[in-house]
């Protein structure tokens, strides 16, 4: 059971925190003890987030995310431009990892928003 508050008023504000890799309860602080290491709880309003588990969801919408961002990318590398096969293919994959990389926490706090919000089962 999660201790701490329980989720109230609107979703939007929530998201917004998360994203922002805040406590999606109060905002006041960090969500992440490490890169995708949510902290056990807040030390400002005591929500236990070490039980609220995001998975594969985050890692899924990252490279969903990404992709769709490289696609015009990927188009105008290879139809308008005359690089090398290996450059392009070089350049494209390390621009696709590091805008993964660059989404990831804040979907994962993204999606620990929701799941806490909605009261969907945590582990333990």
């Amino acid at each position: 059971m999660t201790a701490g508050p329980k989720p109230s008023g609107p979703l939007w504000p929530k998201i917004k925190r998360g994203l922002a890799m805040k406590c999606p309860s109060c905002g006041d602080a960090k969500l992440f003890r490490a890169f995708l290491k949510p902290v056990e709880h807040c030390p400002s309003c005591g929500v236990n987030w070490g039980d609220v588990r995001a998975d594969d969801g985050p890692a899924w919408a990252s490279m969903l995310v990404a992709g769709h961002l490289t696609a015009p990318v990927f188009h105008w590398v290879v139809f308008k431009t005359d690089i090398p096969g290996w450059a392009s293919i070089t350049g494209l994959s390390l621009l696709l990892v590091l805008l993964c990389l660059a989404v990831l926490q804040p979907i994962k706090g993204l999606f620990m928003a929701i799941i806490w919000d909605k009261g969907a089962p945590t582990s333990g």
